[in-house]
């Protein structure tokens, strides 16, 4: 009876997750005006880097840009040249076809833009090669021998997979696969930055469905101490794999996480800050250490937990709340039940998989 009872709750939620892929975002992204990004506008394919910044960064004009295939930055890294971020403006979709779409040694940054859907895309940095000549030696905007701490740091796109900064509101990263290196092998924790982070007076932001994995850290929320502002952030149906902290680490305003499922963290989960609040419901926890906790900051942050299931994990896994966060969208109807959850983000975390084609409407 048990095992027919999951197994209806997992077919059930396959259907769900398949409805709300050809649908808008739940959550925050889905206020302040919604996230509705090129609908409406024109329709173009990109396969190469110049058409993809071309069309990505014209200010204003609403595209939907479909991405095929592999496309790396442009230029040359030893002479010096080298181009790897595509800043998005406002009122746009990068949609990936299929499953082609990586965007390899090269980075997506989003500032002071809105309205922006990011779907269906790999993005890693890990094309990036510095040649063994120029591995002591400072490349201006690409690379920094010493960083900030005195390890190597990559500067293309500031060091991010995706970064969203400035005054940049209702974004949506949906279906998306996000990685760099096993952190395990690749043992400087600074090479990269984040996977996906969000500073400054960002805000209206929903990530959701993406398989983000092999890294150090993945997500800042909230650049420094000093970063202060109200921000509304929601994480749902994400798969997280392999990864050392900062799931997210998040500096004031408060977050919405649900339904993520989180295997090998080896350094901390879900880390609250700087007085943040952070509604922690119905996730699941897998071969982790401190999935949730608050640390490295002045002053410490809080959480309302509900739900949540801690399988083999060591250190602060807390089962009591000290605020509470209401929040002001529907998403129950989407709420999957943790025993349906791992073999639900198994199978539609990520790029296209086994869900139909994606179609974005204008709500």
């Amino acid at each position: 009876m048990i095992r027919s009872f999951i197994f209806l709750s997992i077919l059930f939620f396959f259907f769900q997750a398949e409805a709300q892929y050809n649908s808008g975002p739940v959550g925050f992204a889905a206020l302040n005006g919604g996230t509705t990004g090129g609908s409406g506008g024109k329709e173009v394919t990109v396969s190469n880097y110049a058409d993809l910044k071309k069309y990505a960064e014209e200010p204003e004009t609403k595209y939907v840009i479909h991405v095929e295939g592999t496309i790396i930055g442009s230029g040359s890294i030893a002479k010096g040249d080298y181009d790897g971020s595509i800043k998005v403006a406002s009122n746009k979709t990068l949609l990936g076809v299929g499953n082609t779409a990586l965007l390899k040694g090269m980075g997506i940054m989003v500032s002071n833009a809105h309205n922006i859907i990011l779907r269906n895309l790999k993005v890693t940095l890990t094309g990036i090669h510095i040649p063994d000549s120029l591995v002591e030696k400072d490349i201006p905007g690409i690379y920094s021998a010493k960083g900030d701490e005195g390890r190597a740091q990559i500067l293309v796109n500031a060091g991010d997979c995706i970064s969203i900064q400035k005054q940049s509101t209702n974004i949506w990263i949906d279906h998306c696969e996000v990685f760099n290196e096993d952190p395990a092998t690749q043992l400087n924790i600074d090479l990269y930055d984040g996977l996906i982070d969000i500073k400054n007076t960002s805000s209206f932001i929903t990530i959701s469905w993406c398989y983000l994995h092999d890294h150090h850290k993945c997500h800042l929320v909230g650049s420094s101490d000093k970063d202060e502002f109200d921000r509304k952030v929601t994480f749902h149906h994400n798969y997280y794999r392999n990864i050392d902290e900062r799931l997210p680490s998040f500096r004031f305003g408060a977050a919405h996480i649900f339904n993520n499922y989180y295997e090998n963290l080896r350094v901390g989960g879900i880390n609250s800050r700087m007085g943040a609040c952070l509604k922690i419901e119905s996730n699941l926890f897998k071969d982790s250490k401190d999935p949730i906790g608050t640390r490295n900051s002045k002053t410490v942050g809080q959480w309302e937990v509900k739900d949540n299931k801690f399988d083999n994990c060591t250190g602060s896994m807390p089962d009591s709340s000290n605020c509470s966060l209401e929040i002001p969208y529907e998403y129950k109807s989407v709420l999957t039940k943790v025993a349906a959850l791992k073999e639900l983000l198994l199978q539609h975390a990520g790029v296209e998989k086994k869900l139909k084609s994606p179609k974005i409407e204008a709500k």
